[in-house]
């Protein structure tokens, strides 16, 4: 009897341990959703209208969602015709929180008009934020990118030929011909601006001056670029060769006289902002006509991020307030209320990037992203990168081991059990 007793309880501890080792990965498991992007048609025409869907799909009941959608600005506008999305400028917002409906797919409808020639690439822009509707927990989304082309209209014009071009000061060499593009000018060493009128034959077509201003000593190129309403292109090259200087020394004289004129006017221009300071904390705030420094011992001018600076991921553009004057900030796009924004800013050394500023204490400092170049996961959402799905993976291969064990002990003890009450039944 006592063997008995031994066997069944340990017949239902097993199953039991089992269970529990197998439950924080089944929790951990989160339903996943995938989001599809579509358009109607894939190239569109200037001026035409291009409808485009978002579908979301699970297994699961969907809940609140929540994601942002960029696009080519310069190449589609957004019409403004869904209460639920907002935005405009190349970053759309689409926000659907508090539905009552249960259901396992949900679709969402924009619509663009083309504006220009090109192309526009439409994506999520980082993780959509998308819950089960039952657990409340965050899903595993999945979504896809397509890409819009926009060709001119059948009627648009292919002229991409100049009526005229003209420069001042010089003359052009040889005389202007819409057939030929290649030209050259002299110029004498005190002419450093070249001023180039371009008309074109077609009164669509698009012209564009590249290269005209602060003409260095020797040849300088300067291109006038004509677009035809068609999107074709057609350049003109004007090879503009400014002289040396004849009198050295009074070019030094001149230099010397520029160089003191500029350190007076930065000495003026200092003083002029020693008398706009503002503190908040331990920081000073230093207005000097529209620009903006903030100096905590180094001193730095807050700007606008060049065209190339990369936004770190997970922030969004937003705007503050500093001693009366309206700046770029960036902060994150899921705790629009953080304490801590981005500023963009050029230290002392010339040197521009990101520093992060501190709006409760006042403090500034160069902003570095985490050294794994990870992103940070926010409080209350599930980690969904590679390093923890790899931890999931390995747990269940954990847990299926153990599973297995559990059964095949269980089998054993049975037999055990059955073989004790043979021998005593003998």
């Amino acid at each position: 009897m006592k063997i008995r007793k031994k066997i069944y309880t340990v017949l239902k501890i097993f199953p039991l341990l089992t269970a529990l080792f197998l439950m924080p990965y089944s929790l951990c498991q989160a339903a996943s959703a995938t989001i599809t992007l579509s358009a109607d048609t894939e190239t569109v025409a200037v001026g035409d209208e291009v409808t485009v869907s978002i579908r979301l799909s699970s297994e699961a009941m969907l809940g609140d969602f929540t994601a942002y959608i960029t696009y080519n600005a310069d190449i589609l506008e957004f019409k403004k015709n869904a209460s639920f999305i907002a935005g405009g400028e190349g970053l759309l917002k689409l926000t659907d929180t508090n539905s009552v409906n249960k259901e396992k797919s949900r679709k969402y409808i924009m619509k663009f008009t083309a504006k220009a020639i090109g192309s526009s690439e439409i994506a999520i822009k980082d993780r959509a934020e998308l819950y089960d509707y039952e657990a409340g927990l965050a899903m595993s989304v999945s979504s896809n990118r397509i890409e819009l082309s926009v060709s001119a209209t059948e009627t648009a014009s292919d002229n991409a030929n100049l009526k005229s071009l003209k420069i001042s000061p010089g003359t052009l060499s040889p005389e202007f011909d819409k057939n030929t593009t290649e030209y050259t000018a002299d110029l004498n060493y005190d002419e450093e601006k070249l001023i180039v009128s371009a008309q074109p034959e077609d009164e669509n077509a698009d012209v564009t001056i590249e290269g005209n201003e602060s003409l260095s000593v020797g040849a300088n190129k300067i291109i006038v670029k004509v677009k035809a309403e068609s999107g074709d292109i057609k350049q003109y090259i004007v090879e503009a060769v400014r002289k040396q200087n004849e009198n050295n020394e009074t070019d030094e004289i001149n230099d010397k006289e520029e160089a003191n004129n500029n350190n007076e006017s930065e000495t003026a221009e200092y003083n002029s902002i020693e008398n706009n300071v503002t503190s908040i904390g331990k920081l000073q705030i230093i207005k000097a006509g529209e620009e903006l420094y903030i100096q905590n011992g180094f001193r730095y001018r807050i700007t606008e991020p060049e065209e190339d600076a990369a936004i770190p991921d997970g922030y969004v553009k937003t705007s503050i307030i500093l001693n009366d004057i309206t700046v770029t900030a960036f902060t994150l796009e899921n705790d629009l209320e953080n304490d801590f924004l981005l500023l963009y800013a050029v230290n002392e050394d010339g040197d521009t990037g990101f520093y992060q500023y501190d709006r409760k204490e006042a403090t500034i400092q160069r902003y570095t992203n985490d050294r794994d170049g990870s992103k940070v996961v926010m409080t209350g959402e599930l980690l969904q990168s590679e390093e923890y799905k790899a931890k999931l993976t390995t747990m269940g291969i954990v847990m299926a081991i153990l599973g297995s064990i559990s059964i095949i002990m269980s089998v054993a003890l049975i037999r055990i059990y059955l073989k004790k009450r043979d021998n005593n039944q003998d």
